[in-house]
């Protein structure tokens, strides 16, 4: 699942149980087709899209 979040929730840090253990990945791409069948573009194809003040992650892989 994408996850995305946004400027108003700030100060949260995401804590993994190391970068081997615990991995954030999805399978889109520039040129993965939206609903709308055209393509999403670098933008729309992000995993996990920080817009966030004061975010912080540690001991995760985002793929």
């Amino acid at each position: 699942e994408k996850v995305s979040i946004p400027a108003t929730k700030a100060f949260i840090t995401l804590e993994g149980s190391g970068p081997d253990v615990t991995v954030v990945q999805w399978g889109d791409t520039a040129q993965t087709l939206g609903p709308n069948g055209r393509p999403l573009g670098t933008f729309n194809s992000a995993t996990f899209a920080v817009n966030s003040p004061y975010f912080l992650a540690r001991n995760i892989t985002f793929q």
